[in-house]
């Protein structure tokens, strides 16, 4: 444990806006030393992540590490419930102008821990490359794994007249029998099992993680997710793809707006149902995404996507569109069950009490 910082475990529900307001703080210095091009990190969209997540669960466990009174890093637990339950995932980040004194050593154990007693075998984290993640990671026994991401930007604004228009025309000529379909924040109740749908049918796209359990979606789970989305002030954009004989939604692809920090959006799923791929859909709706974003809301700026760099079709879209490569995600894993437990570092609770 590094000699001048303390750590103390916190529930996701009892964070509150100061303390997620240094969070941010320390999530920006990181972007920046990483040299990722992002907005400042805001204390509210750190918290809410924290609290609702993707499901509306909170993380499983946030532990914070202090010089003083400063908030100097963090690690975020999350135990996966629905798939891959002998797993978990760890995320963290430290200061730049403190780190190598140890505490992020001392942050990933007491994690480590938890996960460990909870049965869990497999430890995952992620970096971005390059930056001072993959060999902290390396070098607290993590190996690179196969899942490896590119991150890649299209600009809004920077692009000549018509530009989204004349890609919708192109794509449309190859898509006679679709129509596309708009949809601002949660799905209505009476359309959540067709979306399930269309969220399941991603699974089958290629994937660098070849040991994950796909996610498995149900009515009940993206009324879920749409919920956890606007507590968090993420606004959800959908482009939805109907066949016009059938009726049948074939096509999605959804953006989400963080209301906190509107200059970013990310795209989220893009997916065809496999019956009706091979008709340009996928860049039909989302030439479409982009039209429709850059008219109604004109102060976001650009978006990000995230592809597994074997996912070819869907890099050559997002390439059709302008995107262009802005960082690079690497996958980490450690297997515990070949890993001896570490000497618990001490916590204080708020009141400055050891807590085990």
């Amino acid at each position: 444990m590094s000699d001048d910082a303390r750590l103390e475990r916190v529930e996701p529900a009892e964070l509150d806006l100061v303390t997620a307001d240094a969070l941010a703080e320390v999530l920006s210095a990181s972007d920046v030393q990483a040299g990722l091009s992002l907005p400042p990190r805001v204390g509210g969209a750190v918290l809410a992540a924290r609290r609702l997540q993707f499901d509306g669960r909170p993380v499983d466990g946030v532990w914070l590490a202090w010089r003083g009174e400063r908030l100097v890093g963090h690690v975020d637990l999350t135990l996966p419930h629905q798939e891959n339950t002998s797993d978990a995932q760890v995320r963290g980040h430290v200061h730049p102008d403190v780190r190598r004194r140890g505490i992020g050593r001392s942050l990933l154990d007491v994690a480590t821990d938890v996960a460990r007693e909870a049965g869990r075998t497999r430890l995952y984290a992620g970096a971005f490359v390059p930056g001072d993640g993959p060999a902290a990671l390396e070098s607290w026994g993590f190996q690179v794994t196969p899942g490896r991401y590119a991150v890649r930007r299209v600009s809004l604004h920077d692009v000549p007249p018509g530009r989204w228009e004349g890609l919708v025309e192109e794509a449309a000529t190859s898509a006679g029998d679709y129509e596309l379909l708009r949809m601002v924040g949660p799905t209505p109740g009476d359309r959540l099992e067709e979306m399930a749908t269309l969220h399941e049918s991603i699974n089958d796209a290629p994937s660098n993680d070849v040991d994950e359990e796909p996610a498995r979606f149900d009515a009940a789970r993206v009324r879920a997710y749409d919920e956890a989305m606007s507590g968090r002030r993420q606004t959800t954009y959908r482009v939805v793809a109907r066949h016009r004989t059938s009726g049948d939604w074939v096509g999605l692809s959804l953006l989400c707006v963080d209301e906190f920090s509107p200059t970013l959006g990310i795209q989220e799923d893009t997916s065809v149902v496999r019956a009706h791929r091979g008709h340009r859909l996928g860049l039909l709706m989302k030439a479409e995404m982009l039209r429709w974003i850059s008219a109604d809301r004109p102060e976001v700026d650009a978006i990000d996507t995230f592809n597994a760099v074997t996912n070819h079709h869907m890099i050559a879209v997002n390439e059709r569109l302008g995107a262009r490569v802005v960082a690079e995600l690497s996958g980490y894993r450690r297997d515990l069950a070949a890993t001896r437990p570490r000497a618990r570092a001490r916590l204080t609770g708020p009141g400055g009490r050891a807590e085990g």
